[in-house]
């Protein structure tokens, strides 16, 4: 074998390159979407809505896992982060994303990054710069199949982009937390340009 076309080293977890949704509408329902501005931002435009018909504040307490990872802001009433709005999914009794309709992400060309990257866990070698494993995020049950296609590439791409709007987004909360010791959802809103 030439030594110049010799296959990459295989990654743990390289069969969920294979990852296919079957639709089942789990991630989209009975679950809080956490969202930057950023995403906010974009659903807003492409979808030809306010910010306040996007997102709105939920409280740590409202997380399963209380929040962990999440960046909070000094609100009145408590710490409070973005997500995306719900409604009552009357097809199947359960509260759903906003945008989850008809059993279809009616936002899909604008939607947040996380929804871009779920259900994958991306782990990179000790350089940050390959992929290293891949996995499937076990918060949510997802009845996926292994006959689709996904690239490393795309996965890492869209992982990077999470981080950096990530990044963003807790210099932001940060900067509002160090400049307000509390307000409302009104000023928090003007003060991310999302008014």
């Amino acid at each position: 074998m030439n030594p110049y076309h010799a296959r990459r080293p295989r990654m743990r977890g390289e069969r969920y390159l294979k990852f296919r949704c079957t639709e089942c509408g789990n991630c989209c329902s009975d679950t809080i979407v956490p969202v930057t501005d950023e995403d906010v931002r974009r659903l807003a435009a492409g979808m030809g809505l306010k910010a306040a018909d996007v997102a709105t504040l939920y409280r740590e307490s409202d997380f399963d896992d209380k929040g962990e990872g999440l960046q909070f802001a000094n609100l009145e009433g408590g710490r409070r982060t973005l997500g995306l709005l719900k409604r009552q999914d009357r097809a199947n009794g359960r509260e759903a994303c906003r945008f989850f309709v008809g059993d279809r992400c009616s936002a899909y060309a604008h939607r947040p990054v996380t929804c871009r990257v779920w259900p994958f866990t991306l782990g990179f070698d000790a350089s940050g710069r390959r992929v290293s494993s891949l996995s499937i995020n076990p918060a949510l049950p997802c009845p996926y199949e292994l006959d689709g296609r996904n690239t490393v590439a795309e996965l890492a791409a869209d992982w990077r982009w999470d981080d950096r709007q990530d990044a963003a987004w807790a210099a932001k909360v940060s900067a509002w937390n160090r400049a307000h010791s509390t307000g409302t959802r009104d000023e928090f809103f003007a003060f991310l340009g999302l008014a």
